[in-house]
């Protein structure tokens, strides 16, 4: 009887598991769509494209500069910062999800439009889940190269 007991209560604690594997494995998926969107709208200079992925009240916190707060201002600093033509790329070195936020920290390189190297460093994405889905809380960069 102790035996049946203890399956049962086994079997109820993997249920719980293995819906919450379900979900971070959805919430992965979609998590992982972010920073390819985000980059194709930036090498396309879609500032607006851009804001879309940002929570209505998100942050940037820039290098050398204040916060911006809110998809409009996103929008706007994202429109002067593609005005030279820049393109960047991405590329993702940790990322996880946890309930209704999730966090990637990465690393990017930027090119102008003659293609020359024009930075690099790191940056850290916080998501959050809203009803659309994941979108971008706080975004925070910094180069790598000297002033």
């Amino acid at each position: 009887m102790r035996k049946a007991g203890i399956l049962i209560a086994m079997a109820l604690l993997l249920v719980p598991a293995t819906a919450m594997a379900q979900h971070d494995d959805h919430a992965m998926a979609s998590l992982k769509e972010m920073t390819p969107t985000w980059e194709a709208a930036f090498n396309a200079s879609d500032a607006a494209g851009i804001a879309a992925l940002y929570t209505e009240d998100g942050t940037l916190l820039p290098p050398n500069a204040g916060p911006v707060t809110g998809r409009e201002a996103i929008e706007a600093f994202w429109s002067a910062a593609l005005e030279g033509g820049a393109t960047g790329e991405l590329k993702t070195k940790s990322l996880y999800a946890m309930g209704d936020h999730a966090a990637e920290v990465g690393t990017f390189v930027l090119t102008n439009a003659d293609g020359s190297h024009l930075d690099h460093g790191a940056f850290t994405l916080v998501y959050k889940m809203v009803e659309g889905g994941w979108q971008i809380e706080s975004d925070i960069w910094n180069s790598d190269m000297s002033q």
